[in-house]
């Protein structure tokens, strides 16, 4: 076999294996992502903090996934933990190995371990329960597959929760969405029969 002969096949094979790593199969199970962020406040009152997540979300088609996730989040400045459970859905710009992408998260939260509550003070929640813990996060970001049904994901995110927080403009307690920007780092991965 000639030098020029084994080069075809080389690249033939290269062609073959870029073309099987190009996205998920949406017709062979779902959309799984482990995410871990790190956050920094937005505006007067945003919040620095920690996060994890999961979502599950099922394809509709080769660029649209669409599901529900579940996270932990630590508030810094607020002093409380929360446990955000949403609706989250995906957007691909691209069905290839590599590809930007949208992604939006809304659903609500349970808030614990609140140490500032009602103390009268900028970072201070009201004594008084929210009739509503509302939690969005737009996103924007990357995938890129390392293995035709694993992935690596990175993505900015707005994260928004709806805070019954103390307004020192006001002098009162006021429900405001406390904003933070994260850098968010994550894995992604398809599990088939789902």
């Amino acid at each position: 076999m000639s030098k020029k002969t084994i080069i075809i096949i080389l690249l033939a094979l290269v062609a073959i294996t870029g073309q099987a790593q190009t996205s998920f199969d949406p017709d062979e199970g779902c959309l799984n992502v482990i995410d871990i962020s790190y956050a920094q406040g937005i505006g007067e009152y945003g919040d620095e903090g920690v996060s994890a997540n999961y979502l599950h979300e099922k394809f509709i088609n080769e660029h649209l996934s669409i599901g529900a996730g579940i996270g932990y989040n630590h508030h810094e400045k607020y002093k409380f933990s929360a446990i955000p459970i949403y609706l989250s859905t995906h957007y691909f710009f691209l069905d290839r190995k590599f590809s930007p992408f949208v992604n939006l998260r809304v659903g609500g939260f349970a808030m614990f371990n609140a140490k500032k509550v009602g103390t009268n003070e900028k970072y201070s929640l009201s004594k008084d329960k929210q009739s509503f813990s509302l939690f969005v996060s737009p996103n924007v970001g990357v995938k890129m597959h390392i293995t035709p049904n694993i992935g690596i994901m990175a993505s900015i995110s707005d994260e928004a929760y709806l805070l019954n927080a103390f307004d020192t403009n006001k002098n009162d307690y006021k429900n405001k969405l406390i904003h933070d920007l994260g850098i968010s780092v994550g894995v992604c991965f398809q599990i088939k029969g789902w």
